[in-house]
């Protein structure tokens, strides 16, 4: 059978703004593919037409304008609400999250350019759960400490993570409890996992450091089932403040 090889143009319209790609390159005509990203700074409220107070987002276009060639497309949309989760939600997850300066026992949310952070989240079940991941988004204005810089925080954070084990009666209480057996540390995020995680509380705690000067809205931490979605539980939004 004949190949037919792409020849045409595009024209993609994103919220009123065209983009035009020549697509004619023969050589890569087998499984050729172009990864397009719009970003739409400010407040995408203002391009949404609410007729009767119905919201109704502006069209998206994609005109092939050609001979030859079928065009393929997939678009995915993420956005930021701006409004605040201001209840937490418990289904079958009650998490919580706290953040103080290293060292205080008193819980804070406004810190200085320089202080070291400690995130303590605690997720509490009444049965127990298999598959649990758990996500905490670090606010922005702070970032990770990580185990790997020979510094004085990175031995404050091995001292944590083994005072964390010392108390938990060991490796093999641990394991017969049931905790999180799997950590992922992200410049945005922190992943928790754990196989089986039994009934009652557990907590876990990490640091970070107040790098920039600003006003910072904390997304909420979340607990979930994997396989079971419907269970989960998170916690409301954060404002976390980092002065000069």
């Amino acid at each position: 059978a004949a190949v037919e090889f792409p020849d045409f143009s595009r024209d993609d319209m994103v919220f009123s703004n065209q983009i035009h790609i020549r697509e004619c390159d023969r050589k890569v005509a087998h499984g050729a593919h172009h990864l397009l990203h719009f970003a739409v700074s400010g407040d995408l409220a203002g391009l949404i037409d609410q007729p009767g107070g119905d919201i109704e987002l502006p069209p998206v276009v994609f005109d092939r304008q050609g001979a030859a060639g079928t065009l393929f497309y997939l678009m995915r949309l993420r956005y930021s609400a701006a409004s605040l989760m201001n209840e937490p939600r418990d289904q079958g997850f009650r998490v919580e999250r706290r953040y103080a300066i290293q060292g205080a026992k008193a819980e804070s949310k406004s810190f200085k350019a320089g202080d070291l952070i400690k995130v303590t989240l605690t997720i509490r079940n009444t049965k127990e759960r298999r598959f649990v991941a758990v996500t905490d988004p670090i606010p922005a204005g702070t970032e990770p400490v990580e185990s790997w810089f020979a510094t004085t925080a990175t031995e404050l954070v091995e001292a944590q993570r083994d005072a964390e084990t010392a108390s938990s009666g060991g490796e093999w209480m641990w394991w017969r409890r049931g905790g999180f057996d799997h950590v992922e540390r992200h410049d945005d995020r922190v992943n928790l996992f754990a196989t089986r995680l039994s009934e009652g509380p557990h907590e876990y705690s990490y640091l970070v450091r107040a790098t920039t000067a600003g006003t910072f809205t904390a997304a909420p931490m979340s607990a979930e089932e994997m396989y079971t979605p419907e269970v989960f539980g998170r916690t409301a939004s954060d404002v976390v403040e980092v002065k000069p």
